[in-house]
């Protein structure tokens, strides 16, 4: 995948072990931002804990079980947007992303995840996407309905993070729909 412009502003690219050092001050940066929906925060302390898991996505990426990019916004990195457990037997994949705190607020994840489910049903041939979301992370829900993806379901003590689970919606989108709209 080369560059792909989103807008003036915004673009997606692929995310390469480059990436690594803005991607890490990044999190680090936004650390309490990022903390309550994310588990991995923790986790990533240094450029060299984001290496290895941009290392094991691309590993993941060659074998077509996750698609990997980079937002960025006026030319600096902002977040991270993939598909992650990409099924070929089923065509779905699940979306997962995250954004800079001074970069919210400005439509930059919406366009981001038009874009990229743009990929994942023409380029990738995904049947349907999948989105899940902290029930109180109500920035990373309002993406999900922006771009009209159906709540299926809402799975209590689903997820664990930071020491304690959390009730989690899931929301989904199939090609079928995501071409109605296109047609509209």
């Amino acid at each position: 995948m080369f560059i792909n412009i989103i807008d003036k502003h915004i673009s997606l690219k692929p995310t390469e072990i480059g990436d690594a050092e803005p991607l890490f001050n990044l999190v680090d940066q936004n650390r309490a931002h990022l903390k309550p929906w994310m588990p991995w925060v923790d986790a990533t302390a240094t450029v060299a804990d984001e290496s290895h898991f941009i290392e094991g996505m691309l590993t993941k990426q060659a074998r077509g079980e996750v698609f990997l990019t980079t937002i960025i916004v006026d030319g600096e990195v902002a977040g991270m947007l993939d598909i992650h457990n990409i099924s070929a037997a089923n065509h779905r994949g699940e979306i997962g992303y995250w954004l800079g705190e001074t970069f919210e607020g400005h439509g930059v994840m919406t366009k981001s995840l038009e874009r990229l489910e743009e990929i994942a049903f023409t380029e990738l041939e995904l049947h349907k996407l999948q989105l899940g979301a902290d029930v109180a992370n109500t920035r990373s829900r309002s993406v999900a309905e922006r771009r009209q993806y159906h709540l299926d379901a809402t799975l209590p003590e689903n997820e664990l993070i930071n020491d304690h689970y959390v009730d989690e919606a899931i929301y989904s989108l199939t090609v079928d729909e995501w071409s109605r709209r296109q047609d509209d």
